[in-house]
C-alpha cells in the first residue's frame, strides 16, 4: 500500500502541477520520481482519482468555472482527506482546464 504522501505527490506530478502550462498527464513525470515500477502502480491510483474527478456532476447553473474548481476541490477532499493540499490544488487545476 502506497502512503497518502506518495499518492498525492504522484497526483500532482503526473499532472505536471507547478512545471507545466496547463495540466499534461505524463507517466514519465512518475517515472523520473519514482522508477519504473512504483510509477506503474500509483498510475493506476491516480487515473482512478482523475476518473473520479471527472465524473463530479456540477450544477453549472449555479457555479462559475471557478467555484466549480473550488467545489471540486472540496468534493475530493471529502472524498479523499489524505490527499494533500498540492494534490487538492493539482485536481482543481486539472478539473477547471478540462471545463474552460
Amino acid at each position: 500500500m502506497n502512503s497518502p504522501e506518495t499518492v498525492s505527490l504522484a497526483v500532482a506530478r503526473y499532472l505536471g502541477f507547478g512545471v507545466a502550462s496547463h495540466p499534461d498527464e505524463k507517466v514519465e513525470r512518475l517515472v523520473t520520481e519514482f522508477g519504473n515500477q512504483l510509477a506503474l502502480e500509483l498510475e493506476i491510483i491516480v487515473k482512478n482519482i482523475l476518473e473520479e474527478l471527472n465524473s463530479l456532476n456540477v450544477d453549472w447553473a449555479t457555479h462559475s468555472l471557478v467555484e466549480a474548481g473550488a467545489w471540486a476541490k472540496e468534493e475530493m477532499h471529502r472524498r479523499h482527506p489524505d490527499l494533500s493540499e498540492e494534490a487538492l490544488r493539482s485536481l482543481e487545476w486539472a478539473f477547471t482546464w478540462w471545463w474552460h
